[in-house]
Order: structure tokens, then C-alpha cells, then sequence
């Protein structure tokens, strides 16, 4: 193995920023570059995924530079709809942060990082992800690896998981790491990144060819010949072929696979190079039929639409086909991407976006994907990024902050910045509820943006309660009245925040009905605290009502948070004098 023998490594000093940091390893352009092309790509290629989400599902899209507006279908059981403004992006871009940040605040512990604070936390803001990333992530939320379920049916659909959604990350690591001239740390952590969501091969061999492919390109100071990246690929396939050594918690790792395949993980792995090799092969056969080349006819034949689409190493052979094949075009290689019906477009354009952003730089970018949701951030957090692990920050790992009690802050604290963790700040903006068809439910929706700079779209669908046969009649009525007052709220969280007049807007003042609140609220809270979320349930209030209410009885000192649980609300203890 020659490592990047084609290509050389070139260094740039840091513009603006901080004079006493250290400069970035490889070219600020291209990172930011890299960063912007991923996102636009995502963005581009997003609307055409799934037709079936998509309203109006059968329309295409010609091709074209502008992002566009759409609408998309979410939930199964639950469903709504929302509109995806032009330029934003969906799951790709998140995990893709989630792992800058991870290498960038925690160095070495990075990996623990992106698994205990950032994938617990994507699960409040994803949009788009892929069912085993959210599968392991409910795993982590829970405090175990995805592999150390106590289910065998769980543990054989981690170790099946073969999709792309290792490959979508990689680009940190390959900017992060660029400065070393041997890629076997690159290698390593790029599995042990994938890993954390995929056990199968396919996966993980795709994602250690495209972190390969993006950091040769980034370390490369001249023009790349057409087909070259492939010929690379081929040639040095040892750089990521060999299975590399994780380190502890390996052994458990290899022992649940032992326990679930059907055949030893190595020979598996093995096996899947060889897939890669072939499809890397076929990929070049394609370059070389030159000016003739049918760019559907090649993605065809790696199997970008059949049933192993979403593959690693799919994506990977095809992303790496479409930036040799475009090298001279950049831009058109990730339209070719995001458009090609039938095709997974929107990783599909992310990592080509990805690798041509490493080869290019950020001149070539069309003028709509410099804005692309977040563009600011992203050009700050991979010049960040860049600045290799010399210029990390080593910081204390947070811990991790539940998803449900960032919700519930966010409930509390819609117009203020409120703490999401601790080094983030967040400040929300409250956006219309999502239409959905359904009378039992109600889906609110928040805008939170990052002090940084990242915008999240948090979502929580809501049960809208109705009182039980043996509900007593006043129940019956305060939940009647309540009823009213649900619809009021709702018309008023369709105006603007900044429409909005006062703490109280929405909220139908009436003195009996809170009295009724507050004796049943007493009564509730004798036998101990309560999560406001259990008030609500108990007292079948919907949740915005009951909100305002409990902070007007806390202001009132008829009640107040619970010693060390400040989501509980107890009684206040009066004092007998």
C-alpha cells in the first residue's frame, strides 16, 4: 500500500478566525467547499428520494440549480404533512454535523460523543433518517449499543444493516485526518463511526471507500485527470480494504456477530471487498467508453436502481464514478445525482457533492447552493474541522440530555434561548402545527436555531385526550371548555412569532374553569410531584392549556418545582404561622 501516492497534500494558512489557532491542514476552500456541496447535494436530491412521500408524488423535477420548495409526507401511523423550504437539507447534513462536532469539540473522545450526546439528540430533530440509524439511536438513547440488545431479531437487523448511512458521514473524518500521511487512522475510525449504526459489510467497506476517495482528493494540489479518482480507488485498494483494528470493545462487537451470522465476519468482509472491487472495475469500464458514455446505462449496472440501492458500497462505486466522470463540470455531476429517477438522489448527490467540493474547492459553486440551509455554519464548522486534531478543542464529555426534556423546554421557553446541552444554546421560534388528518392528534412544530448557527426542525406529535366513561361531569365539562380553547391556541400558533402579543395569547381567560383546574391540580399533587406531561393526561387538558396554567399556578405559589426534578411540580409548603 503506497497510501495517496497520486496525489500530494497542500497546506494553507487560516483566514480570519483566531490569529493564535492553528491554521487549517488542508485548503480552507476546500473544506468549505466539501461542506457546502454535501448540503446542496442533500437538498437537491432530497425532494426526489421517495416519491411517496412526496405530495404530488409523481411529478419530476427537470433538472435544475435552484433548490426548490416541497411538501412532504411524515409518520405512518400518525401521518402529517410539512413543507421543506428550498435549500433545506435532510438527515444526510445532520449526521454529517453531528460528526464534525463530535471530532472537532471531544478529539479523541469524539466517537463517544456523536454516540452518547449527538445521535441521542438527532432523534428529537431528524429528518429523513434512514430506520436502522434511528434504530440505533433509540439503542444508544437507551444506554446500550445496538449490538448488545437482548433481542437476537435486533441484533441480526443491525448486523444486516448494509445502507449508506455510514458512507453520509465520512467527511469529517477525511478532513479531520487529512494531514496524516498514513490513512490507516482514517480507516479506523471511519469503522468504528459506521459501527456505531451498522454492522453489516456493506456499509462499512463503502464508507471507508468514500472517506479514502474524499481524503486523497483533499490533500491533492492539481487538476485530476479524467478517471483518475477510480484508477486511485483500484489501485491502493489496500488503504481500505483490510478490516482495521477497533480497538477495545471490539471483542464484544465480533462475539454478537458470531452469535447472529451465519458465516464468520471475516470471510463476510472478504467477500464485500470484492464486491467493491467489481463494482470500482465496472465503474471504470464506464469512464473509459469516454464522450459515449451513458451516465444511467453505468449507474445501472452498479445497482443504483435495484434493490441494493441504498447500499454502501453502491453509493460509494457511483458517487466516485459521477465525480471522475464530471470532474471537468463539477456542478454537473451532482445534478446527474440528484435527479436520476428511481436512484437513492439524496446520498446519492451529498457524498458526489462531498467528493467534488474536495477536488474543486468552493469557486465552482453555483450561486443558489452558497445559500443552502446553514451555509455560515457549515463553512464555520469545516473550517473548524480542518484545523486536524492539533486544533481540536478537548472538551469534558457532556452528558447526555434526554429528548423528551429538551422538548419539554422548548415547550416552556418558546421566544427565549434556553440551554439544549451543555455547550449548546438553542433559540426556538414556535411554526404552525403540521396539517394531518387526524382529530385524535395534534403535531406541533418549533424552529430552533443554534447559537452557532445550525437551524434544527423539531417536531412532537401529540395525543388530543378525550375523558373515559367514568370521567365525572365536571371533567366532561372543563374538558369541553378546554376543547375551545385547543382551537384557539391552534389559529394563534399559525400567526408569526413576532406577531405574537404577550405571554398569554391564546389562552381563553376564564376564573371558574381555572378554579376547577386548581382543585383538581390539588388533588392530584397530594400523593406527590408529577411531570407536567402526567398533569395533562390526568386532568385531560390539552397541553398548551395546561402549560399556561401550571405557570400561572406557580406564579401564584399554589404550587413549585420539585427539589432536583425541576420537570415536576409538588404543592407548595406553607409555613404555620
Amino acid at each position: 500500500m503506497t497510501g495517496a501516492s497520486v496525489l500530494t497534500r497542500v497546506g494553507e494558512q487560516w483566514e480570519g478566525g483566531d490569529p493564535a489557532a492553528p491554521g487549517p491542514v488542508v485548503s480552507l476552500a476546500k473544506a468549505e467547499g466539501a461542506f457546502l456541496a454535501f448540503a446542496a447535494g442533500d437538498a437537491l436530491g432530497w425532494p426526489q428520494e421517495i416519491e411517496r412521500n412526496r405530495r404530488g408524488g409523481g411529478d419530476v423535477a427537470p433538472p435544475r440549480i435552484e433548490f426548490r420548495s416541497w411538501t412532504r409526507r411524515n409518520g405512518r401511523h400518525r401521518p402529517y404533512e410539512e413543507t421543506i423550504g428550498a435549500g433545506e437539507y435532510s438527515d444526510d447534513t445532520q449526521l454529517m454535523l453531528a460528526v464534525a462536532r463530535s471530532r472537532r469539540n471531544h478529539g479523541a473522545d469524539g466517537w463517544k460523543a456523536f454516540t452518547r450526546v449527538e445521535l441521542a439528540r438527532w432523534t428529537m430533530y431528524e429528518r429523513g433518517g434512514g430506520s436502522a440509524t434511528k434504530r440505533a439511536a433509540r439503542a444508544w438513547l437507551a444506554g446500550r449499543p445496538p449490538w448488545q440488545s437482548g433481542e437476537t431479531g435486533a441484533v441480526r437487523r443491525y448486523f444486516d444493516a448494509g445502507g449508506n448511512g455510514a458512507a453520509m458521514r465520512v467527511l469529517p473524518h477525511a478532513l479531520f485526518l487529512a494531514g496524516r500521511e498514513d490513512p490507516a487512522g482514517l480507516a479506523r475510525d471511519v469503522v468504528r463511526d459506521g459501527a456505531a449504526t451498522h454492522g453489516h459489510p456493506r456499509a462499512l467497506v463503502g464508507a471507508t471507500v468514500s472517506a479514502y476517495a474524499a481524503w486523497s482528493l483533499v490533500r491533492g494540489n492539481r487538476t485530476l485527470r479524467f478517471g483518475e479518482l477510480l484508477d486511485l480507488l483500484i489501485d491502493e485498494h489496500d488503504a481500505w480494504a483490510a478490516f482495521p483494528e477497533v480497538g477495545r470493545g471490539g471483542e464484544a462487537w465480533f462475539a454478537a456477530a458470531t452469535r447472529v451470522l451465519d458465516e464468520p465476519y471475516g470471510r463476510l468482509w472478504a467477500r464485500t471487498v470484492d464486491e467493491m472491487r467489481r463494482l470500482l472495475e465496472q465503474a471504470r469500464r464506464g469512464i473509459r467508453a469516454g464522450a459515449l458514455t451513458d451516465d444511467r446505462a453505468v449507474l445501472a449496472d452498479l445497482g443504483c436502481f435495484g434493490h441494493l440501492k441504498g447500499a454502501g458500497t453502491v453509493t460509494a462505486a457511483a458517487a466516485a464514478y459521477l465525480a471522475s466522470r464530471h470532474a471537468a463540470q463539477t456542478a454537473q455531476g451532482v445534478l446527474r445525482a440528484a435527479f436520476e429517477q428511481g436512484a437513492d438522489t439524496v446520498t446519492l448527490a451529498a457524498v458526489t457533492g462531498g467528493l467534488v467540493g474536495c477536488l474543486a474547492g468552493d469557486e465552482w459553486l453555483p450561486a443558489p447552493w452558497r445559500k443552502v440551509q446553514d451555509a455560515q455554519y457549515l463553512r464555520y464548522i469545516a473550517g473548524r474541522v480542518a484545523q486536524a486534531p492539533e486544533g481540536a478543542d478537548q472538551r469534558p464529555l457532556e452528558s447526555a440530555t434526554p429528548p423528551h426534556t429538551i422538548l419539554a423546554d422548548l415547550a416552556r421557553n418558546e421566544d427565549q434561548e434556553f440551554a439544549i446541552g451543555e455547550y449548546t444554546r438553542g433559540h426556538p421560534t414556535a411554526l404552525p402545527d403540521r396539517e394531518t388528518g387526524s382529530e385524535s392528534s395534534r403535531v406541533r412544530a418549533w424552529r430552533l436555531r443554534t447559537r452557532d448557527g445550525q437551524t434544527m426542525y423539531v417536531t412532537s406529535v401529540e395525543e388530543l385526550r378525550t375523558p373515559g366513561p367514568q370521567a365525572s361531569r365536571a371533567g366532561s365539562a372543563l374538558e369541553q371548555r378546554t376543547a375551545a380553547t385547543a382551537e384557539t391556541a391552534t389559529d394563534d400558533s399559525r400567526e408569526p412569532a413576532a406577531g405574537r402579543r404577550g405571554p398569554e395569547s391564546g389562552v381563553v381567560p376564564d376564573c371558574s374553569l381555572y378554579d376547577e383546574f386548581r382543585q383538581r391540580l390539588r388533588t392530584l399533587l397530594k400523593a406527590g410531584p408529577k411531570r407536567s406531561r402526567e398533569i395533562e393526561v390526568k386532568v385531560q387538558l390539552v397541553p398548551r392549556q395546561a402549560r399556561k396554567w401550571l405557570e400561572r399556578a406557580e406564579q401564584e405559589g399554589e404550587i413549585e418545582r420539585a427539589p432536583g426534578h425541576p420537570l415536576r411540580f409538588t404543592l407548595r409548603r406553607r409555613s404555620r404561622t
